[in-house]
C-alpha cells in the first residue's frame, strides 16, 4: 500500500505542476510562493520513475518466490516496458490530433515521461532481472549501472548527437528539448536505485518489526542526504560548475537532494498506510490508477477546455482551481475502477453462459 499511497502523492504533484504551468499569469511565476511550486514540480517525475524500480523488484522477488524462469520474469518486464512506450506514442498522437498537429510531426516523437518510464523499465529487465537460481534482483548491478548514468548525465543528457542519427532514437538517451525532455541518461538512474530500494524494503518487510525498521531507516537516510547536500550547497553553491540550470538538474546534487526527499517520504508513507485500517484512501485510490488520471489530466490542463484559464490566474486563483481538478480527478478515479469492475464481472458472467471463450493458459484477459 506505501506504494500506491506514494504514486498517489506523485499524481497530486503532477496535477499541481502541470496545472499552475498553464494557469499563471506570466508575473505570477515570481516570489516564493512560486519557488514553492516549482520545487513540488521537479518531484513527481523523479518519484514516478524511482517507483518504476520499486515496483520491478516487487514483481521480480515475487514471482522469484514462485519459482518462475528468469528468462519469463525478463520477458514480463519487457512486455510492461514495450507496452507503455506504444501507449506514449499514442497518447502523443492524441494531443496533437486535438492541438492540430501543433509544433509539426516530429513532436510526435518527442520523449515525455511516459517515454521514459517504459523505456527504463525496459533498462530495468535487461540490468536488474536475476540469473537463474538467485534469490533477487541484481542489486549491485543496478546501482552501478545507475552511478555510470548519473556520472554521465551532466554530459550525455543535454548531448548534441550526429544529424545522420534518428532524433527519435537518440532522444532516449539524451538531446535538447523540446525533442528530450527525460533522456535515460541520467533520468534512468532513478528507476535502478528504485530496484536497490525496492528490494531492501521487502527483504526488511518481512516481519512487523523489520518493516518499521527499515523505513525508519530508510527515512532517517532520507534526511541525512537531503540536509548533507543543503549543507554543501551552502557551503559552496558552485562546487560543481555547470554551464546552465538545465544541465545543473542533471547532476548528481539535484539527484541526491530529491532522493534524500523520497526517502524521507517512503518513511512517512509506510506510516500513514501502517495506521490506514481499510476503507477508502484518496491517494492510494490514485495511485492506483496514475496512469489514467496522467491522460487525462493533461488536457484538462492545457487543452481547449482550459482556454479562459490559461496564463489569467494569480497564485491564489490558481490555487482555486488546482484544488477542484485534484477533487475532480479523484471522481474519474473512482468512476474508472467501478467501470473496470463492472466490465470484468460482465465478461465473466459471459465466459461462465459459454458465450466468450475463457483465455488460453497463460494469456491475459
Amino acid at each position: 500500500m506505501a506504494i500506491d499511497w506514494l504514486r498517489g502523492l506523485a499524481v497530486l504533484f503532477m496535477i499541481q505542476a502541470h496545472a499552475f504551468d498553464a494557469w499563471l499569469l506570466p508575473e505570477a511565476k515570481v516570489g516564493w510562493g512560486y519557488w514553492l511550486i516549482r520545487h513540488m514540480s521537479g518531484l513527481p517525475s523523479r518519484l514516478f520513475l524511482f517507483l518504476v524500480g520499486v515496483s520491478a523488484a516487487l514483481r521480480i522477488d515475487g514471482q522469484l518466490a514462485k519459482g518462475a524462469p528468469s528468462a519469463a520474469i525478463r520477458k514480463g518486464l519487457l512486455k510492461r516496458g514495450a507496452e507503455i512506450v506504444a501507449l506514449a506514442y499514442l497518447f502523443r498522437l492524441q494531443e496533437h490530433l486535438l492541438a492540430g498537429f501543433k509544433g509539426g510531426w516530429p513532436m510526435l516523437f518527442k520523449v515525455d515521461i511516459l517515454n521514459a518510464i517504459g523505456a527504463s523499465l525496459l533498462l530495468v529487465a535487461v540490468v536488474a532481472t536475476p540469473r537463474t537460481g538467485a534469490a533477487g534482483p541484481r542489486v549491485w548491478l543496478s546501482l552501478a549501472v545507475g552511478a555510470l548514468m548519473l556520472a554521465l548525465g551532466p554530459l550525455i543528457g543535454p548531448a548534441h548527437f550526429p544529424a545522420w542519427l534518428p532524433r527519435p532514437i537518440t532522444s532516449y538517451f539524451g538531446g535538447q528539448r523540446p525533442m528530450s525532455w527525460f533522456p535515460l541518461f541520467p533520468w534512468g538512474a532513478w528507476a535502478l536505485v528504485g530496484v536497490a530500494v525496492g528490494h531492501l524494503w521487502i527483504r526488511g518487510s518481512r516481519t512487523p518489526a523489520g518493516g518499521a525498521r527499515v523505513f525508519l531507516l530508510t527515512a532517517a537516510a532520507g534526511v541525512l542526504t537531503t540536509t548533507t547536500v543543503i549543507i554543501i550547497r551552502a557551503i559552496d553553491p558552485y562546487v560543481i560548475r555547470y554551464p546552465s540550470e538545465l544541465v545543473q538538474q542533471l547532476g548528481p546534487g539535484s539527484f541526491f537532494f530529491r532522493l534524500g526527499v523520497i526517502g524521507a517520504l517512503g518513511g512517512f508513507a509506510w506510516a500513514v498506510t501502517r495506521l490506514h485500517r481499510g476503507g477508502f484512501s484518496p491517494l492510494i485510490q490514485l495511485g492506483q490508477t496514475s496512469l489514467f488520471v496522467y491522460w487525462v489530466h493533461v488536457d484538462l490542463c492545457y487543452g481547449g477546455i482550459a482556454r479562459p484559464l490559461r496564463g489569467k490566474l494569480t497564485i491564489a486563483q490558481a490555487t482555486i482551481w488546482v484544488l477542484l481538478l485534484m477533487v475532480l480527478m479523484l471522481g474519474a478515479s473512482v468512476l474508472w475502477t467501478r467501470l473496470k469492475v463492472h466490465l470484468r464481472a460482465w465478461r465473466a458472467e459471459r465466459r461462465a453462459s459459454g458465450r466468450v471463450p475463457a483465455p488460453a493458459p497463460g494469456v491475459r484477459a
